[in-house]
């Protein structure tokens, strides 16, 4: 797991698809994900969101829903902002909460499975060969434990093929591709600093 990880985040780029399944939220997300740039697209209980990140500022962009529920950027007046891009710089404290995810080392620091792990039979997954990696997050008083199983390639270079996280509440799967193939982003030509929105 962690050859795995640490492979991941030196990779430079790399394509991500997620999803996300309970009883009060279904998510997709769409992530290219690069050493220190990356984009971010996201459905979230029909909220429509986007991050880019480009030379340490995070653009940002969402429908009324997202600036309510995902951005949280404002309740009373979400026409303000919505469908407009805003700009985070790194200095913000906002930044880290919309670039979570959005670079190799703040996505793959998530994924380390804690406590004792169970290496399984090699299997297939997403037409590659993989070995399975088991483990447990435990129970807490606000949430349910969650049984994860990552899969890491059987041959090569280790790499994360696919992650998946269940619990009594929530299903999650995660799944990557592409690896060390660069995306091109820019900033947005027009966009509004968020501490001046």
């Amino acid at each position: 797991m962690n050859v795995a990880l640490t492979n991941a985040i030196g990779s430079q780029w790399v394509h991500e698809v997620g999803t996300v399944t309970a009883p009060s939220e279904n998510a997709k997300v769409v992530n290219d994900i690069g050493t220190t740039s990356g984009r971010q697209v996201i459905v979230v209980n029909g909220a429509h969101a986007e991050v880019i990140i480009v030379h340490k500022v995070a653009y940002i962009k969402g429908d009324s829903k997202a600036v309510v529920n995902y951005f949280q950027l404002t309740k009373t007046d979400p026409a303000k902002y919505a469908n407009k891009w805003l700009s985070i710089t790194s200095s913000n404290t906002g930044y880290a909460n919309v670039s979570q995810s959005v670079t190799l080392k703040s996505d793959f620091d998530t994924w380390k499975i804690p406590g004792t792990l169970s290496e399984g039979k090699k299997t297939t997954v997403n037409g590659k060969s993989v070995i399975p990696i088991t483990g447990k997050v435990t129970m807490t008083a606000s949430a349910p434990a969650v049984s994860v199983t990552l899969y890491v390639t059987a041959s090569g270079k280790t790499l994360p093929v696919e992650i998946v996280l269940k619990s009594t509440t929530e299903n999650e799967t995660v799944k990557w591709s592409k690896w060390g193939s660069p995306v091109s982003l820019a900033a947005p030509s027009k966009f509004t600093p968020i501490a001046k929105a």
